[in-house]
């Protein structure tokens, strides 16, 4: 489980990289980290262990996408 958790962190870092490279902005990273970590959170423990900026959610389009994202993306990434 371990290694699991190790491979999957190494993916969410190399994604964000991948993101950065194409020039997504920082409101979309911080969202796209907070949703990763929020669904990878949601399959190890079974509780809503969601990291979100509410203020954020509401106000800043591009941090809602990109938490959207995140948590769409890591969820399929557990899933394989």
């Amino acid at each position: 489980m371990i290694a699991a958790l190790l491979l999957l962190s190494g993916c969410e870092s190399a994604r964000h990289d991948q993101l950065i490279e194409l020039g997504f902005t920082r409101p979309y990273l911080d969202g796209y980290q907070d949703g990763c970590h929020s669904r990878k959170e949601q399959a190890v423990t079974h509780h809503d262990g969601f990291r979100q900026d509410p203020e954020r959610m509401y106000d800043d389009q591009k941090y809602a996408n990109g938490w959207q994202d995140g948590y769409e993306q890591c969820y399929a990434s557990n899933t394989e």
